[in-house]
């Protein structure tokens, strides 16, 4: 991946503190929050594969400058989302942040993370989500970052058996922008489904991975990838499934969907499927295609704009998934603000 990034134009400011997060709803009965430590660090080493690059993993390894560990106490099913609050303070931000959600059995909670403002900076993240045995966890990554920033983010998740994790990345900032999310599906019946979105517009450049490994029986997953390009805006998605010997009746499928709204964007999709076992289903899918004519034409002749006929087709496309937000006032900035200043300019 790190070769599809443009590392010439990317500067990393020197290292300083960070204390720019508001946690939200954090006192509910069954969460446990405390700040990353060296000794949470080295309770949860592991020697899974995971992330964008080896180096960007290590850097916030060793120089995280804020991150927190999250604790759901078995069988807590917490009624609010618990929300991190990442802002982008000053004009050169360098936000490293590394956080470890530990989920115990058969609890229940959404965790949002809203990276956001800020014209300029660096950033470089580790989530590492544990759900345990019969648990019911939904994470949502928002990247709503300025357009001088470079975003990385390097995720791994674990499940366990009859687990069921939902994962929603929304990217719709930065100037360069990365993410990882590798999935270990280790327990049986366990399951990942992810719906994401993004929008790239002028010269933005995002590189996104899932990466799913089964290795129990009857374990399902799902990824789902919808966008949209406007401008000179280029897209890379890579999309692997990786079923492992002893998997057997597991499921598996990928979807992308991206809506080219200039002949001069890009968008390149590299889904591999890989399977050691054959009692089990997998399937994958990518498209992408410009805005139907006829279906623009019917718009306008409704007393709509050019522009504003396209953003009601990306809107379309992304508001599914961002409907599912669990965040009333994120959601609301989301659409009525960020895509439509987007697309309309």
């Amino acid at each position: 991946m790190l070769k599809r990034i443009p590392w010439e134009g990317i500067q990393r400011p020197a290292y300083k503190e960070y204390n720019g997060v508001n946690v939200k709803d954090g006192e509910q009965e069954g969460i446990f929050i405390k700040k990353i430590d060296e000794d949470v660090i080295s309770s949860f080493t592991t020697d899974k594969l995971f992330g964008i690059d080896k180096k960007l993993v290590e850097e916030v390894r060793k120089d995280y400058n804020t991150g927190f560990y999250i604790k759901i106490s078995s069988r807590k099913e917490i009624k609010k989302p618990l929300v991190f609050d990442y802002i982008a303070n000053s004009q050169n931000d360098l936000l490293l942040d590394y956080n470890v959600i530990e989920v115990e059995p058969y609890s229940k909670i959404t965790v949002v993370f809203d990276y956001n403002s800020g014209e300029k900076g660096f950033k470089n993240g580790i989530t590492r989500l544990i759900a345990g045995e019969g648990s019911s966890v939904n994470i949502v990554k928002i990247q709503r970052l300025g357009d001088g920033f470079s975003d990385f983010d390097n995720c791994l998740v674990e499940v366990e058996k009859d687990a069921a994790v939902s994962w929603s990345n929304v990217v719709i900032g930065a100037q360069v922008s990365a993410f990882d999310v590798s999935v270990y599906l280790e327990g049986e019946s366990g399951s990942f489904t992810a719906k994401s979105v993004f929008l790239g517009v002028d010269s933005q450049v995002y590189d996104m991975s899932y990466r799913v490994y089964h290795h129990a029986p009857k374990t399902t997953s799902s990824v789902d990838l919808k966008g949209a390009l406007k401008g000179s805006a280029k897209a890379t998605f890579i999309g692997n499934i990786d079923i492992k010997k002893g998997a057997k009746k597991a499921k598996a499928e990928e979807n992308e969907t991206v809506l080219l709204l200039d002949k001069t964007v890009r968008s390149i999709a590299i889904p591999a499927l890989y399977c050691a076992e054959e009692d089990v289903q997998a399937n994958h899918s990518a498209s992408a295609g410009q805005i139907d004519e006829n279906k623009l034409y019917y718009v306008m002749s409704r007393g709509f704009s050019l522009e504003e006929a396209r953003l009601l087709m990306v809107q379309a496309v992304l508001n599914p998934v961002i409907d599912l937000i669990p965040y009333d006032p994120i959601r609301e900035i989301i659409l009525r603000g960020h895509i439509g200043r987007r697309i309309i300019k």
